[in-house]
């Protein structure tokens, strides 16, 4: 499991090739605000492939901004509820706790869906008493099968005071709420459109289907290089890390949102839920470069291109919005090789606010 780390006022990323990168999230919470303690007991469930290695973040301190280190350490062992405010983020929350954003983020997978994106005001979190996840029992479970879901020893579920267990063959109930000390799994990555070659055109063009946009040519448009999205260069929000496979860049309603690099519309449109509500990415384009890299541009208020359509770098194909279950404006941009993602900053640096 990646080992994280909640500085004051800083999470140190250190590059595969030694490097040190410095995420800056937003670390506005007021200290303790919107928090309630629960007691050890079960309260109800809150609510209704993996992500890259590509960095390595690495825990300096337990500490959190405006909570004592011996406030940290002497912690009551229980699963407590925050009510989402504004400004807050994944890597903020995470910093406040003492926590890695893994363990806030798979702590809320019935809220959340393995998604930062999806952080909403209002929203009531379950924070971990430790680094490890709350996890909300199911019919069928035991605890056997929850410790070999979540690569622990089931002796280690059992000896957690939280849970209130007596042993290991002690029958769980449904929507009982169990902590995993130091259980980690895979993080469910949102899939993007997947061209699939389908024909071959008289000229030698390669046709492709691509999900709901259907047939198209997607020709070889990128350039290998990328250019900022926005006129803005400095972030409002996320950083790339392991929970969070791209940037939030600054911008105001409205503003544009540009081709970073050549490339064909595979996707323009809404992530909808199950209720036809805007969700997750909310109005977002996806464009395959033809080279192997697509590039994707999420939140946008108005799209300006259509699938199929072919486009040059620094093309207005969106602007940029709130839509979805983000807290302001911003555009969530990705850069992904493959089923890959790639961290903007090996072609692009940002700039302070």
């Amino acid at each position: 499991m990646l080992a994280v780390a909640a500085v004051l006022s800083r999470l140190l990323v250190v590059q595969p090739d030694g490097g040190v990168e410095i995420l800056t999230p937003d670390l506005s919470v007021l200290p303790g605000q919107g928090v309630t303690a629960t007691p050890p007991t079960y309260p109800q469930p809150l609510g209704t492939s993996e992500a890259p290695d590509a960095d390595v973040i690495v825990r300096d301190s337990d500490a959190a901004p405006g909570v004592a280190a011996s406030d940290m350490k002497t912690r009551t062992r229980t699963v407590l509820h925050h009510i989402v405010q504004p400004g807050d983020t994944l890597f903020g929350l995470a910093v406040q706790y003492g926590l890695t954003p893994e363990s806030v983020l798979w702590s809320n997978y019935i809220t959340l869906k393995d998604n930062p994106d999806l952080l909403q005001i209002g929203q009531e979190l379950s924070i971990p008493p430790a680094d490890g996840l709350v996890y909300v029992v199911e019919p069928g479970d035991t605890i056997e099968a929850v410790a070999r879901r979540f690569r622990v020893e089931p002796t280690t579920i059992v000896a957690e005071s939280a849970n209130g267990l007596s042993g290991v063959n002690e029958a769980l109930q449904t929507d009982q709420i169990l902590f995993v000390p130091g259980g980690e799994r895979e993080v469910v990555v949102w899939q993007l459109p997947k061209p699939v070659e389908v024909r071959t055109t008289a000229k030698g063009a390669k046709v492709y289907r691509v999900g709901s946009c259907g047939e198209m040519e997607i020709p070889q448009l990128g350039s290998g290089s990328f250019a900022f999205p926005t006129n803005r260069h400095y972030l409002s929000g996320y950083n790339f890390g392991p929970s969070h496979g791209g940037w939030d860049l600054a911008g105001r309603l409205g503003e544009p949102i540009y081709a970073s690099d050549g490339g064909t519309v595979v996707y323009a449109g809404y992530s909808l839920d199950s209720t036809g509500k805007p969700r997750g990415y909310g109005q977002y384009v996806v464009l395959d470069h033809g080279n192997g890299y697509r590039t994707l541009y999420a939140h946008a208020s108005q799209l300006f291109v259509r699938c199929g359509q072919q486009v040059a770098r620094g093309t207005v194909v969106a602007a940029v919005g709130s839509v979805g279950k983000s807290t302001g404006p911003h555009l969530h941009f990705e850069i992904r090789l493959g089923d890959n993602y790639v961290n903007p900053s090996k072609f692009l640096s940002l700039q302070a606010k």
